[in-house]
């Protein structure tokens, strides 16, 4: 009331945060509004506005948010994660594997999108590389002998065409000599 801040906006910002724990999203989203319109900018304040439009049910006002931000701040992680997710949740696979793959050449050691290309094949029913992309989240994990399970089961599908299916069984080779030669490591 006595506007003794060096930022309207900021205060506005984190006001919205305050909004956004206790679960008010209608206060949340007007002092995230409020904040924008006094040209206060961040990453942070597109996704917590996409985020609340979202949760209110209006998924497709929140994705667009997500890429006029994305647009603005092409290399923020939390937009990336937060864009993908939103576009699973609103049950958008093929945009949402479309999305991840493209993030995937670009941060190809990144589990969490690893993570989206499965969940992505997994609604859109394609058992073997859905399975495929869980074993690549385990190989950035660490994990080998999880990652040939998955590829197991990723054979087993019976859903793979002729290509993915070499894709497949090419890795799982490339994987057992791997975790060969990790055990042998161990032993010495």
């Amino acid at each position: 009331r006595d506007r003794k801040f060096a930022s309207e906006g900021a205060i506005r910002f984190g006001l919205a945060i305050a909004y956004l724990r206790a679960r008010n999203w209608t206060a949340a989203e007007r002092e995230l509004l409020a904040a924008r319109q006094m040209k206060f900018s961040s990453a942070m304040l597109e996704r917590q506005l996409a985020e609340v439009k979202l949760i209110k049910g209006e998924a497709d006002v929140g994705l667009a948010l997500y890429r006029e931000a994305l647009l603005r701040y092409p290399l923020n992680m939390a937009l990336l994660y937060g864009y993908g997710q939103a576009l699973i949740a609103a049950r958008r696979f093929p945009e949402a594997l479309k999305f991840a793959e493209a993030q995937v050449q670009t941060y190809a050691q990144d589990v969490r999108l690893h993570k989206m290309r499965a969940e992505s094949f997994a609604g859109l029913g394609k058992r073997a590389q859905q399975h495929l992309a869980l074993s690549e989240v385990f190989v950035l994990q660490g994990r080998t002998q999880d990652a040939i399970e998955q590829l197991n089961i990723a054979q087993k599908a019976g859903d793979a065409d002729f290509y993915t299916q070499s894709v497949i069984d090419s890795r799982q080779r490339e994987l057992k000599r791997r975790l060969f030669d990790e055990q042998k490591e161990r032993r010495n």
